[in-house]
């Protein structure tokens, strides 16, 4: 899979540890992010045994949106 870092240039960093976001060539998205405690169930039982959530600033995707 190729893929393309589309984060925004206010979200870019040198090191590691920083969210990002990458446009892949199958159309779809890669999101890095802090993966997250879930307290919710509700949400919990959404989550196949193949994903993770992961939680982003809404700035990020706002800012990756509008490019």
């Amino acid at each position: 899979m190729k893929h393309k870092d589309v984060t925004p240039k206010a979200f870019a960093c040198a090191g590691g540890c920083c969210p990002s976001v990458f446009e892949t060539d199958k159309g779809t998205y890669l999101i890095i992010g802090t993966k997250a405690v879930l307290a919710d169930s509700l949400l919990s039982s959404r989550i196949g045994p193949n994903e993770t959530v992961i939680e982003v600033p809404a700035e990020l995707l706002r800012k990756v949106e509008s490019r």
